[in-house]
């Protein structure tokens, strides 16, 4: 674990150096665990590559990376908000396409974080985990 926060902290580190201020967009892919549950967790593993595939697709300047069988970080430099909401829409139109392929539905939610420098890495995995739990008590 240790050795991820490291290496999360240092792409936030290079961003911030760059002069960039850092932002994640959250995309939790509600119903892709089915697929581990349905195939094995191969299949899985290659639908959160071409899901991460897709959204450096849309966002070729982000790093991402997965949180869980059902989270894609994407930490991308921050945009104006109109243009995160097409890039968000594109992604809502395309992973669920995507989903079809491993024979799974897929209800994606998106959620947008600012970075705090207060808090840091640890700040940001808080609220990563917090926003799962609001969701669980939301559905």
């Amino acid at each position: 674990m240790d050795d991820f926060r490291a290496q999360l902290r240092d792409v936030i580190d290079g961003m911030l150096a760059a002069g960039v201020t850092p932002i994640f967009l959250v995309a939790d892919l509600e119903g892709a665990a089915e697929i581990k549950r349905v195939r094995d967790q191969d299949s899985l593993d290659k639908f959160m590559q071409a899901a991460t595939t897709a959204i450096t697709a849309v966002a070729p300047e982000a790093d991402t990376f997965t949180y869980g069988d059902e989270r894609i970080v994407a930490i991308m430099p921050e945009l104006p908000r109109l243009t995160t909401f097409a890039l968000i829409d594109r992604l809502r139109r395309a992973l669920p396409l995507l989903g079809q392929s491993f024979d799974c539905t897929i209800y994606p939610e998106f959620d947008v974080l600012d970075y705090d420098p207060q808090t840091g890495v640890s700040g940001l995995l808080a609220e990563l985990s917090a926003l799962g739990r609001r969701r669980d008590d939301v559905a």
